[in-house]
């Protein structure tokens, strides 16, 4: 009776032991998909991980995904049955590799937007952190993980909340998709005031660096991840995934009086300093749990101050009762450009109502620094839309005391007229263009960069005017159309280059530009590989001017290496450069002096002659190295 009690309670167990357990068996007749999810750089299993097997988009959402993203400017050609996550990328990739300003971000919305909520299969990992799939028609597939607090490989520079890899699957096949992820870190610590009290209702953030047309740009690392101290002036901050990072404090607003609005103190970045070139930047590996204390410093802060004035006729009130006033907004751009500039004080640093042609203006909390500030008013002889704009300008440097007495002066945009001039050809290619790229701080601004997104056309005679620009520094870092072979050679103002240096506008047109174009221009392309030679698909290839010539924008070239770890570039203007690939960068880094030192030791030198194809094997940087 022992014995039969014994013997019905391990068939019990083992009944529900292969109930509970989530690999199923497959037959040799079926397809199937299997894998383990283990922790990024080791072989130990994750368990409960969400797992799903993402198939082909049906015919439909993908004719409404490739409109969308057409009407963006995005052309692709997905091969048939192409999982979401191979048009993802190839859209990405295709945007990168034309240089449209659109960045893996916004190429996510619209696949998002046009996808919807598709439901896939979905299993959990087990204790041994495997998952299977049986059963699965042959086909091409995108199998992702999930899991709180664990992130993927890197993408852009950054690390996405999912892991996965695209399989194809065969008849009677069964395909292993593994996968790794990594654990993301947490940082505590307490925060202090001046005093060394603690400070409660302080906000805490981790801050990451990105890069915009050749400058750095401090940015919340974590959208919404701000943290408040609590009574005892403690934070935590969970699941930051793995790069470098900067962390601040802000002490809660104060009011300075009464009748004075509350105003929230200086940031101070850990080790307890003011200035972020004084901070040190903290790297995360993986599953960190670190304590740091942040003393909040008082930093000198002072007040730029002066008289705008505006000649822009005021609009009538359609109320028919007088004239509205008008709307100065001012921006403060960092004339440094390897100091990362917040984002908040460039594109919006106050603003004043004038109802007269001039009147007072006033920037508070200004650090020391250079300056550009940037003053803008509507105009309507400019157009509609975000950049009906006209512009005054003033450079300011701020050391230990307010400025007073700044003189604004905002000018209806100017002309900017010039000329191509082709060697090489007999006739002018058709279809040129002729945007201008700002130079210096105000290019940080964004408002004010939609300059370069209204190129002129060029006439047969090789003639151009670029119209409603404001006043600033610019150059000439492309000219849209050019056919593949066509390089720009020059561009010249009263006989002078002005190439790698630009030119400036004021309240006048500017004498005209010339520029040079000739044919013959080189191509280099070669592999990427890792360092056991295999090669590397998907890896940020960029072409880099020597130093010297840095500043040139038009110089500069990304492309992204192919499945076989194949790049190519094609139109490259004589000189030398340097060649980088990473396995994933920020984007437009590579256009930044201070990230682009950091590599020079891996850096390729070629030199590019007249009508050369060159061809280069590089190593690529691993994510690893850029933490």
């Amino acid at each position: 009776m022992r014995f039969a009690a014994s013997a019905a309670l391990l068939i019990l167990t083992t009944s529900l032991v292969m109930a509970l357990t989530p690999v199923q068996s497959i037959t040799p007749s079926e397809s199937a998909v299997r894998g383990v999810v283990t922790r990024g750089g080791t072989n130990e299993p994750l368990t409960d991980v969400q797992v799903s097997l993402e198939g082909a988009i049906n015919p439909e959402t993908m004719q409404n995904l490739l409109r969308d993203a057409a009407s963006a400017g995005i052309t692709v050609n997905p091969p048939a049955g192409a999982s979401l996550s191979e048009t993802t990328q190839l859209l990405i990739s295709t945007a990168a590799s034309r240089g449209l300003p659109i960045q893996a971000q916004g190429i996510q919305n619209i696949v998002t937007r046009a996808v919807g909520e598709q439901k896939w299969p979905t299993v959990m990992t087990d204790r041994d952190g495997s998952f299977s799939f049986p059963g699965v028609k042959p086909g091409r597939y995108t199998v992702r993980a999930v899991r709180e607090g664990f992130f993927g490989k890197p993408v852009n520079g950054s690390y996405p909340p999912t892991s996965w890899v695209d399989v194809a699957v065969g008849e009677k096949e069964t395909k292993q998709a593994p996968l790794s992820m990594v654990p993301g870190a947490i940082i505590g610590g307490r925060i202090y005031d001046a005093s060394g009290a603690t400070l409660s209702n302080a906000s805490v953030q981790v801050y990451s660096v990105a890069y915009q047309t050749g400058f750095a740009l401090l940015q919340p690392a974590i959208a919404g991840a701000a943290k408040t101290t609590d009574d005892q002036g403690q934070f935590r901050l969970f699941w930051i995934p793995p790069g470098n990072y900067y962390l601040g404090a802000t002490p809660p607003a104060r009011s300075g009086g009464p009748g004075t609005a509350f105003q929230p103190g200086a940031r101070t970045f850990y080790p307890n300093v003011t200035r972020l070139n004084d901070a040190i930047p903290i790297t995360i590996r993986g599953g960190e749990d670190l304590r740091l204390d942040i003393g909040i410093r008082s930093a000198p802060l002072f007040k730029i101050a002066g008289t705008v004035a505006n000649p822009i006729p005021l609009a009538p009130n359609p109320n028919g009762d007088g004239l509205l006033p008008a709307t100065v907004f001012f921006h403060l751009a960092n004339r440094d450009l390897e100091t990362p500039n917040d984002a908040t004080t460039a594109n919006n640093a106050g603003n004043i109502s004038l109802a007269v042609s001039s009147g007072p203006f006033e920037l508070s909390n200004i650090a020391p620094g250079s300056y550009e500030v940037l003053a803008r008013v509507a105009d309507p002889s400019v157009g509609t839309g975000l950049g009906a704009f006209s512009w005054g300008r003033a450079i300011v440097d701020v050391d230990t005391h307010d400025v007073r007495d700044v003189s604004i002066a905002i000018n209806p945009p100017v002309t900017v007229n010039g000329a191509v001039r082709i060697s090489g050809v007999a006739a002018m290619p058709a279809n040129l263009r002729i945007p201008l790229t700002p130079m210096g701080g105000s290019s940080r601004v964004a408002l004010y960069t939609l300059v370069s997104t209204r190129p002129s056309p060029v006439a047969a005679d090789g003639t151009f005017a670029v119209t409603s620009v404001p006043p600033g520094r610019f150059r000439i870092a492309a000219v849209a159309g050019l056919p593949p072979d066509f390089y720009i050679a020059d561009v010249l103002q009263n006989a002078t280059s002005v190439f790698d240096a630009g030119f400036d506008v004021d309240n006048h047109s500017p004498n005209p530009i010339e520029i040079l174009i000739s044919n013959g221009a080189g191509e280099v392309d070669g592999t990427v590989h890792d360092a056991n030679m295999k090669p590397v698909a998907g890896a940020m290839v960029a072409l880099v001017p020597e130093a010297k010539r840095f500043e040139n924008r038009a110089l500069f070239a990304n492309v992204t290496s192919d499945s076989a770890g194949h790049f190519s570039f094609h139109g490259v203007a004589p000189g030398g450069y340097r060649l980088l690939a990473w396995e994933s960068t920020p984007p437009n880094a590579y256009q930044n002096a201070g990230f682009i030192q950091k590599y020079d030791s891996k850096a390729q030198v070629v030199r590019v002659g007249q009508r050369a194809a060159m061809h280069m094997d590089l190593t690529v940087i691993p994510a690893i190295e850029q933490r």
